[in-house]
């Protein structure tokens, strides 16, 4: 009978220790699963900010080449007014 006893604690002790390991590896995977929605979120963020300065890029360049534009204008028509100066 001490046999048996033995061998039914070692058993529980045995479904314990699975159980243990399964909520072990559950409980990793939640936590690896709550990084990667962290991670997708600050990649998101990026992104969004990434593409704003594209835009900003963009239009800052349209607004460069608009100065350059009235700037050349400008330097011409000084130009002309230093060919006619007497």
């Amino acid at each position: 009978m001490t046999d048996q006893k033995q061998n039914n604690i070692l058993g529980i002790l045995q479904i314990l220790t699975m159980l243990i390991g399964i909520a072990a590896v559950l409980f990793t995977f939640g936590g690896k699963t709550e990084q990667l929605n962290q991670t997708r979120t600050d990649i998101d963020k990026l992104a969004a900010a990434v593409n704003d300065l594209a835009k900003a890029q963009a239009s800052a360049a349209v607004t460069d080449a608009l100065h350059n534009k009235t700037l050349e204008e400008i330097q011409r028509r000084l130009e002309n007014l230093e060919r006619i100066k007497p």
